[in-house]
């Protein structure tokens, strides 16, 4: 199954059969109780493309982007870089990255890097950021309900996900927990974070449209 399950994902959720392919394993879907399908058409989780590096430079060149990421912020970030940064995230075969569309619009990126080596995974943890201007907008929380979500609905092993924000963030600490992630643990600066299958989201808090910039 190729990359483009993702962006036709919404449209095939709920339905039995192989959805996506990982180190050459198709793997069925499991049912989940669905988002509402206003909040799902909203959101696309896609591939990042080579076309799409000079706004992924635009938005990554912020010294502020990075100052709750794990990775010190590198400096300029030029087109080109972005563009190679673009070709790594679609080779590595550990963890899926997308690019986040909001009504059309790339808004920011989701990864879900896997914990083991098992196939189908069991475990993973997520990292997420916003572009600076979607800050705000109440665009973090169905992002991350929904991509949890999507990689429950289409890794039935998949039993648990976690999630490390930094202890100073605490916007995003929030957001989490106004999902149902619990707090199991402090590891240094980061604070942990966890969401079992079986966890249900309230998706009706969840269904405001935002308005975008510009």
């Amino acid at each position: 199954m190729s990359e483009e399950t993702d962006h036709h994902f919404i449209r095939a959720a709920g339905i039995d059969g192989p959805l996506e392919t990982l180190r050459g394993k198709q793997i069925a879907v499991s049912k989940l109780r669905n988002p509402p399908a206003q909040v799902m058409a909203r959101y696309c989780f896609r591939p990042w493309e080579a076309e799409d590096a000079p706004i992924y430079q635009r938005m990554l060149d912020d010294a502020e982007l990075w100052r709750y990421m794990p990775e010190v912020y590198p400096g300029e970030i030029t087109t080109e870089l972005a563009g190679t940064l673009i070709e790594l995230s679609r080779q590595v075969s550990h963890h899926k990255v997308r690019a986040v569309e909001y009504q059309g619009r790339v808004i920011g990126q989701m990864r879900m890097q896997w914990k083991t080596d098992v196939t189908p995974p069991q475990s993973g943890e997520i990292s997420y950021w916003l572009g600076r201007d979607y800050w705000g907008l109440g665009l973090a929380a169905p992002m991350i309900g929904l991509f949890s979500w999507r990689c429950f609905s289409i890794f039935p092993a998949l039993s648990m996900i976690m999630a490390r924000v930094h202890r100073e963030n605490i916007a995003s600490q929030r957001v989490l927990e106004r999902l149902g992630w619990a707090r199991v643990g402090v590891d240094g600066d980061w604070q942990e974070f966890q969401m079992q299958r079986q966890q249900g989201i309230d998706w009706a808090s969840l269904n405001k449209p935002a308005t975008l910039p510009g």
